[in-house]
């Protein structure tokens, strides 16, 4: 088996039927790839949707009682898995007709994660309980449907089995630009390159919606995390550990899935407690790197947050800190950068206030550091948090 597609699901019945449509018309044979749907806890009958469902390729179901999280969905539907390539296809994408053959033939060369692209988006459904901004932008698409069929009371079908089948849908795709993450993955492809040459950061393009990696790596790195049952980053997780153990990692322009806009599945209260978590995971300063883009992902999510760091100075940033880590006489001030970093996300998440500490001897240790190293990008950082911090 070449490939298996982990999808879990959690009360998606009628956009997970859209998305195995679409995998049941790709043009790869069907024989060598599985799809793995893990039903979590869903109340929505999907079970018995899936029970119906007619594939072409072997669907395997796990029907779980109790949502235990998403990465405890994920990890079920791994260990069932048989194909040596992972494909993670979340349950609300319509996947092109050559999706799973190109995440396929990306993995030719070994040790290699493939990130499709995670920002197309699509409304195959309209649902009355729509709050204003999907309203605003539905409205601002203008698309015209020629087949509008009634769900029920509250949701209307847009996108229909023939457009599914015949590849039309795509027509009514469009990138989603509302989210200050993706216009920075979009500005970061622009200067590092498909395969991110150079970019000290590129797991923030590992999104479970449409990415890819050899099983065998994803058993060496111990699956997702299921320690948080929260919504939120347990993706990054996962590509940060494949990071750090040595995989090259790309961007595919072309591998494209698209994902069906619904009304938002998660709380803030759980991006609180997601980020809480991983923080604390990450609460060293060798992953200096993996707060800093934990920072940025809380100010995406939570707007008009705006970054502390400007965006475009962080990969420099990075390789200065990377530089820093090496030198002994640099520890304490990492240490206490490090400190800062988890301040400034209590501050953004209203948790707490900084602690007080010795601000002369840190601007004393920073002005040691440009002049001993020459840099420049970590002073600036550091005073650009110290303000924060600071501010009232």
């Amino acid at each position: 088996m070449k490939a298996s597609i982990i999808i879990p699901s959690y009360n998606s019945k009628h956009r997970l039927y859209l998305n195995l449509l679409s995998l049941t018309y790709q043009d790869y044979l069907q024989q060598d790839y599985e799809v793995i749907v893990v039903d979590n806890g869903s109340t929505d009958d999907t079970i018995d949707m899936l029970s119906k469902f007619k594939a072409n390729f072997p669907l395997i179901t796990v029907r779980l009682d109790q949502n235990k999280g998403i990465a405890y969905g994920r990890n079920q539907g791994i260990e069932k898995a048989a194909g040596d390539i992972l494909i993670f296809h979340d349950s609300d994408m319509i996947a092109s007709k050559d999706y799973i053959r190109k995440h396929i033939e990306a993995h030719q060369i070994t040790n290699k994660v493939v990130c499709g692209l995670c920002w197309r988006r699509i409304y195959s459904f309209y649902y009355k309980s729509f709050k204003t901004f999907h309203q605003q932008l539905f409205k601002k698409l203008n698309n015209q449907y020629p087949e509008i069929h009634r769900v029920n009371d509250n949701v209307y079908q847009l996108i229909s089995e023939q457009q599914i089948q015949d590849g039309s849908f795509i027509n009514y795709a469009f990138d989603f630009d509302n989210v200050s993450l993706f216009s920075y993955l979009k500005d970061t492809l622009q200067t590092y390159g498909e395969h991110l040459m150079g970019y000290h950061f590129p797991w923030r393009f590992f999104l479970t919606n449409n990415a890819s990696v050899e099983r065998k790596k994803v058993l060496e790195m111990g699956l997702f995390d299921e320690n948080n049952p929260h919504w939120g980053f347990e993706d990054f997780d996962l590509g940060y550990r494949l990071y750090k153990s040595g995989s090259e990692f790309a961007v595919r322009h072309d591998i494209i899935s698209s994902h069906q806009e619904h009304e938002r599945n998660y709380t803030t209260k759980e991006i609180k407690l997601s980020t809480d978590y991983w923080f604390e995971k990450y609460n060293e300063i060798h992953s200096i790197d993996m707060l800093l883009s934990l920072l940025f992902d809380i100010a995406s999510i939570f707007p008009p947050m705006q970054p502390i760091i400007e965006p475009n100075h962080l990969n420099v940033l990075m390789a200065e800190i990377y530089e820093m880590q090496k030198q002994d006489d640099c520890q304490d001030l990492l240490d206490l950068f490090r400190e800062m970093l988890q301040h400034a996300k209590n501050k953004y998440l209203n948790q707490n206030e900084l602690t007080p500490f010795d601000s002369d001897k840190c601007f004393n240790m920073v002005k040691d550091l440009k002049e001993k190293y020459g840099m420049i990008h970590f002073p600036e950082a550091f005073y650009a948090l110290h303000h924060y911090l600071s501010k009232v």
